[in-house]
């Protein structure tokens, strides 16, 4: 299930996680993170022009080892101001690239904004630029205003133990009926499923109940939680690839040995149909 994995990297240009305490990694922790997802087989990275020192420090990675090139998706500004094709250059540059895989807009917001655009965006940058145009959204009624739009090819959208089977499927596989590539993130809901109840913020108590499910299932079946929500993402067959985030080497060994342990199913089953109802308890940009 290696192969299904992309490296997310905000991490490494902003503070970014509820259950992140150590900050930013420094550049000499970065560039080892990226050495080690290389080798392993990891060439994939998922950026953005937001993400701070991101798309430089993974520049910085690509100077010092000119024959370590990642495959890289990265995201359009989120400055209005910014037209698309300079923030695009700017990546590329910044990345240290000639060409990028799959560029994105970072919100549905951002993809209405520039709707209109779309087919000239296409011409002047397929496939010199890049090969793929890709939007970034939450809800499923965002996903489903893109089933139809024959120039976005990839999807990205949260998807996790609690934002789950129950509540993606349906949309995901009417995607996927109409070629579009699936991207999940979230897959730890920025580390929420790692916290002690004691140290859940007091705006996320409502999700008490179902991280405490969660936890037990893990305990009856003797499984790690990182390695559930893992594993739960790549189980199914209609998500193409899955977004990660690590601060540290160690973790992303220990994600990469998750992705390789299988986990049976039928403890799946129990999870597809768990039911948060509050939506906002879901979705960290409303945290």
């Amino acid at each position: 299930m290696k192969e299904k994995l992309i490296l997310g990297t905000v991490q490494f240009g902003i503070d970014y996680g509820i259950n992140n305490e150590k900050g930013m990694p420094s550049g000499n922790e970065v560039n080892a993170i990226l050495a080690s997802a290389f080798n392993s087989g990891i060439r994939t990275l998922d950026t953005a022009a937001a993400y701070g020192l991101a798309e430089n420090r993974i520049g910085d990675f690509h100077a010092l080892n000119t024959n370590q090139k990642f495959v890289i998706n990265t995201k359009f500004s989120k400055d209005a101001t910014v037209p698309w094709l300079p923030s695009l250059m700017n990546s590329i540059h910044s990345m240290k690239l000639e060409q990028i895989d799959t560029i994105m807009f970072h919100s549905f917001e951002s993809y209405l904004t520039n709707k209109t655009d779309l087919k000239e965006i296409y011409a002047i940058g397929f496939p010199r630029y890049f090969k793929r145009i890709g939007v970034s959204v939450y809800t499923n009624v965002e996903m489903e205003a893109l089933i139809t739009d024959e120039l976005v090819s990839v999807v990205q959208l949260p998807f996790n133990l609690l934002d789950n089977h129950l509540k993606r499927s349906v949309v995901i596989e009417k995607l996927r009926k109409q070629k579009k590539e699936i991207h999940t993130r979230s897959c730890f809901l920025q580390g929420l499923f790692f916290l002690n109840e004691d140290k859940i913020p007091e705006k996320l108590i409502g999700v008490k109940p179902f991280l405490n499910k969660l936890k037990q299932i893990a305990v009856d079946h003797k499984i790690e939680m990182g390695h559930l929500a893992l594993q739960y993402a790549l189980s199914k067959n209609y998500i193409d690839k899955v977004l990660i985030g690590v601060d540290t080497v160690a973790q992303l060994e220990k994600n990469i040995q998750w992705a390789e342990e299988a986990i049976d199913n039928e403890i799946f089953s129990q999870i597809d149909l768990i039911d948060v109802t509050n939506l906002a308890l879901l979705n960290p940009s409303k945290w």
